[in-house]
């Protein structure tokens, strides 16, 4: 049995900090942490919580239940997306909790996401509520995403962001259905994803 003052052994983020392109850091050895690459920096991501990973498991559902009948494209879940390059010149590769790609527009994409998805799923973790609603929503809006959706459970929010003449314009759901512009024919049920914010 351990003792009172032993202590818990956490994975060393080695790469945070370093400097490299996407390239590098594509093919970095997965060492169980959370990396995205901010202007050519990596930088560690905060871990999910319960709550949290049962909001994206539950919007991930609703899409890929509804692709099964309309397979108007694919939904993918903490995949890397290769933006582009950030405003200080170097690469942004971001891990989004989901994204989804139109039919269309996949053939492009065989191994690795390179450029903006059309719909990006952000659920907000201890500590990212600035840089999710900041720095992404500028960096998803500059690459031309079509519609972000960022889920606060903490603080019961969902805000819907959609593409309108090359800028993001504010989105209020109305009631329980939140119909979709990047997922066409979707409706996301908005009751089960605010159940899911509930702590069992």
């Amino acid at each position: 049995m351990a003792s009172a003052s032993a202590t818990i052994e956490l994975p060393d983020a080695q790469y945070r900090g370093l400097r490299m392109s996407a390239v590098e850091f594509l093919d970095l050895p997965d060492d169980g942490i959370t990396y995205e690459l901010i202007d050519g920096v990596v930088s560690m991501s905060p871990s999910p919580t319960p709550r949290h990973q049962a909001v994206t498991t539950e919007i991930v559902a609703q899409i890929a239940w509804y692709l099964r009948d309309h397979p108007v494209g694919r939904v993918f879940a903490e995949l890397d997306v290769h933006l582009g390059t950030g405003p200080g010149g170097g690469d942004l590769v971001y891990k989004p909790e989901a994204i989804f790609i139109r039919t269309e527009r996949l053939a492009g994409m065989q191994d690795r996401v390179i450029g903006a998805p059309d719909l990006v799923l952000e659920v907000v973790s201890r500590g990212s509520r600035r840089f999710d609603l900041q720095t992404k929503k500028t960096d998803y809006e500059r690459f031309g995403v079509r519609e972000y959706w960022v889920i606060d459970p903490e603080r019961s929010e969902i805000l819907v962001y959609r593409l309108i003449d090359g800028g993001f314009a504010e989105v209020r759901p109305e009631g329980d259905a939140l119909p979709s512009q990047a997922v066409p024919g979707f409706t996301l049920d908005l009751q089960r994803v605010r159940a899911a914010f509930k702590p069992w």
